[in-house]
């Protein structure tokens, strides 16, 4: 007997020794090393370079008599549009880590990796920085990954992510990180679980561009922004979206733009979904999510209200709206999109704000940005590798019968509707196309690559 509880007791004290035992690991392995630019550099960074050709086009923005395009994690050209049928490059304003924005009274406002800056575009041809948030957004990994390697570790305290080369790395593990650090490094299925892809097929800050609050496509002296937004200019205040839950509201009456409040518009709807877009009409914010549309009040900008809810298939969601329709493109096809199995066209009545209800549905190809001439009738949809499609809305109930126009041949990615205009940004460029009250497309301009 006593020599039984001996052995147990050697096994116990041994079990707990093992379980007391330090662990650690250090692994080589080939990986995607990240080059940094230090917080110093990028926070001194903006310039023109008005020689720069347009390579990667991104978001776009109406201002005025401008056009301004994104250059996707460079920054933003700017072209003098006053003849559409002939527009002119002016300049280039280097941005490193744009993807989006939002012009409010000749001052820019633009995401920059982590920061958010306020340029003065009064002289496009020489900006000048005037008000910088740090540290607004959440860190990002920017395009360029080879898939086939895990990311090596990445330090914030070196700066940010611009780009990263292949080669070899050592790292180490202790204790508890052994398992997850090998995980990443021996198992690697080509997914990246730190970052959320966005449909550029990049890790993104979940910041975006504005839509302007307009009652019809005609409008002149305007600011405006397509449907695949994520910044948002309501009078004086900049909502932007800085993680795939929070928006956060910025009072720019200064060029500090102090952060007054933040919402999670999933958890005021007691629900789940990574939200993606903004727009706005009227007195109402629409909130584009993978998992549905919110609805809020916003007649005071400074605390925006929530009103309703609509859920869907998890799926890449942009939304537009009038006065009686919402309408939604579901992109099951993408980097960011794969969750559900279906693109479509949702289109839903809100005339109770407080209840949205799907009335139509229809299939599509690929589709990604839209936007609607509400005195005409008329929508545009984005449908990515499959052109540019126009329908006529005035049947509610028979949009996807009702098709006006359809332009193939190019890869579209958004449209911004205005003054008998449709403003179009793909993967080639921008196109410019005049349309009439039947909805019959005329290109009259394009704005191409380099």
């Amino acid at each position: 007997m006593k020599t039984t509880l001996r052995l147990a007791a050697l096994i116990l004290f041994a079990g707990f020794i093992s379980s007391c035992q330090k662990i650690s690991k250090t692994t080589e392995f080939t990986a995607n090393v990240p080059v940094y630019m230090s917080y110093e550099e990028l926070r001194s960074s903006i310039k023109n370079d008005n020689a720069k050709p347009l390579e990667k086009p991104g978001k776009i923005f109406l201002y005025n008599s401008l056009i301004l395009i994104n250059d996707f994690e460079s920054g933003i050209h700017v072209y003098d549009n006053g003849n559409p049928s002939s527009p002119s490059h002016i300049a280039f304003i280097s941005i490193p880590g744009n993807v989006d924005i939002a012009v409010k009274d000749n001052i820019l406002y633009a995401d920059s990796y982590t920061d958010i800056v306020a340029i003065d575009i009064s002289n496009p041809t020489n900006v000048r920085e005037v008000g910088r948030t740090k540290d607004a957004l959440s860190y990002t990994i920017p395009s360029g990954l080879d898939w086939n390697y895990p990311v090596a570790q990445i330090d914030q305290s070196k700066g940010v992510v611009i780009g990263y080369t292949i080669g070899e790395v050592e790292e180490s593990c202790k204790n508890d990180d052994c398992k997850t650090f090998y995980s990443m490094n021996h198992e690697w299925n080509g997914s990246w679980g730190g970052q959320m892809m966005s449909d550029e097929g990049s890790p993104v800050s979940f910041s975006g561009t504005t839509n302007s609050v307009r009652s019809s496509a005609s409008s002149n002296n305007s600011a405006i922004a397509g449907s695949m937004a994520r910044f948002m200019m309501i009078e004086n205040f900049l909502y932007v979206i800085t993680d795939q839950n929070t928006v956060e509201v910025f009072d720019i009456r200064t060029n500090n733009m102090q952060a007054i409040t933040s919402f999670q518009p999933w958890s005021d709807a007691s629900g789940w979904g990574m939200i993606e877009t903004l727009y706005t009409f009227k007195e109402h914010l629409f909130i584009g999510s993978n998992a549905g549309m919110l609805a809020y009040d916003i007649s005071s900008p400074s605390s925006p209200v929530y009103l309703s809810s609509y859920s869907h298939m998890t799926s890449c969601d942009p939304v537009v709206a009038n006065d009686e329709y919402a309408f939604i493109t579901l992109r099951a096809s993408g980097n960011n999109c794969n969750w559900g199995n279906t693109d479509q066209l949702d289109i839903l009545d809100i005339t109770d704000i407080m209840n949205p209800e799907q009335i139509v549905t229809f299939n599509m190809s690929n589709p990604h940005g839209l936007d609607i001439d509400s005195e005409n009738k008329i929508l545009f949809v984005c449908d990515g590798f499959d052109g540019l499609k126009v329908y006529d809305f005035s049947d509610i109930n028979n949009v996807a019968s009702n098709g006006l126009d359809h332009i193939t041949g190019i890869e579209t990615y958004d449209v911004i509707v205005n003054n008998g205009i449709a403003h179009v940004i793909g993967t080639d460029g921008l196109k410019q196309f005049t349309y009439d009250d039947n909805g019959k497309l005329l290109e009259i301009s394009t704005i191409s690559l380099n």
